[in-house]
């Protein structure tokens, strides 16, 4: 079959804060139902070209909030709300400036790709860059002239790097602008956190992690030694800062990208080895005590109580909060933990990505393959699926540190499921995002180590176990498709690797243990979900296919079934075909003729072929990645139908 690259994965990005208190746009959300109309987005947007200051903030201020709102969004983009607010970030006034950029900075955020892009078309980079070109490399903070004093010269220049940072992130466009106006030399001293402060060298940090994945021009930067100097210092810092803890596994990240992940190419006094050890160390932070300790302090707040919580520090009562303040503080470290561990977590899945050279573009291959009678090389598609999943595919370095410091372990504890009752919306949100960066590390892990390195066959059963059993509470109480994609993956992954290392414990599996799954495939609107959930059904149904006793037809029948009805019934053209692809794999031994003839199977994919081409035509016209698996799915239907129906009539 065709095949498509895993995909990378990022953590969210933060919101400016500012603009309204968490708590105050929780509440708000909550009680507002209602979308903005279009005229008074048009209303709102005219006052950031009037005469008033003070309309100008107010509108900024709104427009950040409203963003949150997909539905405006929308609207504001129809009012080209990018070209009208974009020039106020060179507004003489600085307030304005600060809250023009966080509007946009936002829109940037809860917009997603699709908006990045439209802001990038919208011409966001000019101002932009007339902004940065405003700051040198040696550009220093505004000295403090007193308590109420507000540095708006580094407040402005952190807003504008987060906006830079979603953009690169979302836009190949973006990122041409950043290496083309060489916007490196003024970012790269700000994570210099002693001169510029902990929070605006976290935001260059995020930025420069962003665009130094594969990213020549950039990377090539960093073989100053000045440069290299500083990232080797951020990241031997030894701290217990939640914001340094942050930067620290920035830079690890930082270099990692620089390195490209081969021990070779870490320059300075790091090695692989060091980097992974503190990645280690991050994973083994406890965040969720702290944030359980710190809400019940806030409740006590809000009812009136002193709100003092203490715990045992060397046996002597130790304060945590005392006030709402300290509690704002304590959600930002445990934030700063969460986003830490987030990043270094993707460092292990990036490093355990597959290896995708070699692999062959076949998105030209339609015109030597599309052909009704051309035969698709057994040999070929077997050796296909063992690259796939070949547990060779990761250094030799990546996997000693692995087991050195027992990360597979650290990385299924991430993906277990935690309490988030009684924690703020913004917090839980971070939790579940850290449980499904978990999870796709996870699915990299498996997919491309050992099995040694993975604690062995019984490990991965009881991991199964586990991803089952979260699979169930994930369906029946959160229905969140990130976390759902997640843990399908990584059961995915899981049950590949029992099936290759020729588990005995997998002839285990009956009906019931794979009804969830039965039911979840039925009723799934994500492609992605489906494709992994048809996976892990058909590989049970390919180790049961190898048995030849008649004990085996029940179990059969039903991955039969559930496949057929997947071919014959899902809109979505790639998910069909990855449902044949398993057909073939399944019921390709002649000895599972009669259980195929049980359930008609022959003839209903012989009836279905009409419809396969007439679909194949029509997308041929506007092919996506999923176009070599579709179109190869194509050809090897009316191969196995025919195959099938000629040993029918011997």
């Amino acid at each position: 079959m065709g095949k498509t690259k895993n995909k990378k994965f990022k953590i969210a990005r933060p919101k400016p804060t500012g603009l309204m208190s968490v708590k105050d746009a929780e509440n708000e959300m909550e009680q507002s139902t209602e979308s903005p109309n279009s005229d008074s987005i048009h209303s709102l947007l005219e006052k950031l070209n009037g005469p008033s200051e003070e309309e100008r903030e107010c509108s900024c201020t709104t427009l950040a909030n409203l963003v949150s709102q997909p539905s405006a969004v929308k609207i504001l983009l129809q009012h080209n709300v990018v070209k009208i607010l974009a020039p106020v970030i060179l507004d003489k006034n600085p307030e304005i400036q600060v809250k023009a950029l966080g509007a946009l900075r936002n829109l940037s955020v809860d917009g997603g790709e699709t908006v990045c892009q439209e802001m990038v078309k919208k011409d966001v980079l000019t101002p932009l860059l007339i902004l940065f070109k405003q700051y040198d490399s040696n550009w220093t903070p505004e000295k403090s002239t007193g308590k109420k004093h507000k540095d708006f010269k580094s407040s402005i220049f952190t807003e504008a790097v987060h906006i830079l940072w979603n953009l690169c992130e979302n836009s190949e466009e973006a990122l041409e602008v950043f290496n083309k106006e060489n916007l490196f030399p003024v970012l790269c001293p700000c994570m210099q956190y002693t001169v510029y402060g902990e929070e605006l060298a976290v935001t260059v940090a995020n930025c420069l992690y962003t665009v130094t994945e594969d990213n020549s021009p950039v990377i090539k930067m960093f073989q100053d030694p000045d440069v290299l100097g500083l990232l080797n210092s951020l990241i031997s810092l030894s701290t217990d800062s939640s914001d340094l803890i942050l930067l620290k596994t920035l830079a690890t990240g930082i270099m990692v990208n620089v390195s490209s992940g081969k021990a070779a190419n870490v320059s300075g006094s790091m090695n692989l080895t060091s980097l992974l050890r503190s990645v280690s160390d991050v994973l083994t932070l406890e965040a969720m005590d702290t944030a359980q300790k710190v809400a019940g302090a806030s409740n006590s707040l809000l009812n009136g109580e002193i709100g003092m919580v203490t715990e045992e520090e060397n046996g002597t009562p130790h304060k945590i909060v005392t006030g709402q303040e300290e509690v704002n503080e304590k959600f930002r470290d445990v934030q700063n933990i969460l986003s830490a561990q987030q990043v270094a977590l993707e460092i292990v899945a990036n490093l355990c990505c597959i290896n995708d050279d070699g692999w062959e573009d076949m998105e030209n291959s339609e015109s030597s393959s599309c052909d009704d009678d051309v035969d698709v090389s057994e040999e070929a598609m077997e050796q296909d699926t063992i690259d796939m999943f070949s547990s060779l595919c990761v250094s030799t370095e990546v996997q000693q540190g692995v087991k050195e410091f027992c990360l597979f372990d650290k990385v299924c504890l991430k993906c277990l499921a935690v309490d988030c009752g009684s924690l703020p919306k913004s917090i839980t949100k971070s939790f579940v995002r850290l449980q499904a960066h978990a999870l796709l590390c996870m699915n990299n892990m498996v997919n491309s180590m050992d099995l040694d390195l993975l604690g062995g066959a019984e490990r991965l059963h009881q991991v199964w176990t586990s991803l089952a059993t979260l699979m169930t509470n994930v369906k029946s109480t959160q229905g969140d498709n990130l976390l759902l994609e997640a843990t399908t993956s990584a059961l995915r992954a899981v049950i590949q690797k029992l099936a290759n290392s020729g588990s005995p414990k997998l002839l285990e599996v009956s009906v019931s243990d794979l009804q969830f799954l039965f039911d979840l495939g039925r009723s799934c609107q994500s492609a992605d979900i489906k494709v992994n959930i048809i996976r892990v059904i058909s590989t049970v149904g390919v180790v049961f296919s190898k048995q030849t006793g008649l004990q085996n037809v029940d179990i059969m029948k039903n991955i039969g079934i559930f496949l057929l009805t997947i071919v014959c019934g899902d809109r979505d053209l790639w998910v069909v075909s990855e449902a044949l692809d398993c057909i073939f794999d399944v019921f390709g031994e002649d000895h599972l003729d009669p259980v195929a003839q049980e359930i008609g199977l022959t003839e209903r994919l012989s009836k279905f072929i009409p419809d396969m081409k007439a679909r194949v035509n029509m997308v041929k016209k506007k092919p996506d990645e999923h176009y070599p698996v579709i179109s190869t799915a194509r050809t090897n239907l009316i191969r196995f139908v025919k195959y099938k129906l000629s040993k029918k009539k011997s």
